[in-house]
């Protein structure tokens, strides 16, 4: 039992990996608004991969030729994970033996693909929105400019089930100086195992592809909508969330502030500094995880047991609902491309 409880710690270690002293300080840069400006900022979607020393955990895999990283699988002891040749890291549960290892080329064949051009398109459409009329532009500005990066993230939340998530860093330059940065974090729907019968890189990853589609719509809404109006951040709305967040295979204790809440689905900015990888922006279904208002008892941040009452109906990736959240807002959230495949069934990874 105390190796289990070793492992598990180091896991969770692993996904904060870099906290610094400030992390939980009372006002973390991750939770600042953009600052402001007259005129037209410059939006460009950089074909760069995000950082391995900011944005990644230890141990993360990053699929060949590709904007995948896996992650979460992350434990003391990778042999079960050495897949995808000499290196890779992955999981082989599910699959069945006598197909091993033409599923797992499969798999590896579905994963290898990149969102910029993707990306880059939504991120066009979007800014011609007149609503954002002289906030954004693909123009070169002289002073400033938005710099974006972004990954797909594979993040198991068991030894099987994984949920995507798009994580799109966002830095805003002043010539060579960085004067604001963040992240928004999309996920949503089920959990469902990478490999094998009916996953995510089944059918060259038939049920991958669309999904990846609809969080870049939503990360983009949010990301330009927080920017040009930021949501307010507000200690009314701080609020303490019991679930899982990307890169984290445990589920997590998180209190930060509710931006948003609408049409099943939340915004939530944990009150944490950069250095934590889940730090950013999260769109979330409000399926996956519990919430009621923060107390001032309440950890910033704290390992759950999966026994812990409050996550009853948000573990299985079966799960339809979960208990009844505490607190609702009706702040409207920007909607996926697909809004009505955005309200499947559960998790936050």
């Amino acid at each position: 039992m105390t190796i289990r409880r070793a492992l598990a710690r180091l896991s969770f270690l692993l996904a904060v990996a870099g906290i610094s002293f400030n992390v939980l300080a009372r006002t973390p840069n991750a939770t600042i608004t953009a600052p402001p400006q007259d005129g037209p900022t410059q939006v460009e979607f950089s074909t760069d991969q995000v950082s391995k020393w900011t944005d990644l955990p230890m141990g993360t895999y990053r699929v060949p030729n590709s904007d995948v990283i896996i992650s979460g699988h992350q434990k003391g002891g990778a042999a079960p994970f050495l897949l995808f040749g000499l290196i890779g890291m992955a999981v082989q549960n599910g699959i069945n033996a006598g197909n091993g290892k033409e599923a797992m080329a499969s798999a590896e064949k579905a994963l290898t693909f990149s969102i910029d051009d993707e990306a880059k398109a939504k991120l066009q459409a979007a800014m011609a929105d007149p609503v954002y009329a002289g906030k954004f532009t693909s123009a070169a500005t002289a002073d400033r400019k938005y710099e974006i990066t972004g990954a797909v993230i594979m993040s198991f939340a068991s030894q099987q089930d994984v949920l995507p998530y798009v994580v799109l860093r966002v830095k805003l330059m002043g010539g060579n100086s960085k004067l604001w940065t963040t992240r928004y974090i999309a996920s949503s729907g089920a959990r469902r195992a990478l490999a094998g019968d009916n996953s995510w890189t089944a059918n060259d990853g038939a049920l991958l592809r669309p999904q990846v589609s609809k969080l870049l719509d939503l990360a983009i809404s949010t990301m330009l909508t927080d920017i040009a109006t930021p949501y307010p951040r507000d200690e009314a709305s701080l609020t303490n969330v019991h679930g899982f967040f990307v890169h984290v295979n445990k589920p997590l204790q998180v209190v930060g502030y509710k931006l948003a809440e609408h049409d099943d689905r939340m915004l939530f900015l944990p009150n944490l500094g950069t250095t934590i990888v889940f730090a950013g922006v999260n769109i979330l279904d409000t399926a996956s995880v519990w919430q009621q208002p923060a107390a001032a008892k309440d950890a910033p941040l704290k390992l759950l047991k999966p026994a812990d009452p409050t996550l009853v109906g948000i573990i299985s990736p079966a799960t339809t609902a979960a208990p009844a959240a505490a607190g609702g807002s009706s702040t409207n959230v920007p909607a996926a491309t697909d809004d009505a495949a955005a309200k499947q069934n559960q998790s936050g990874g």
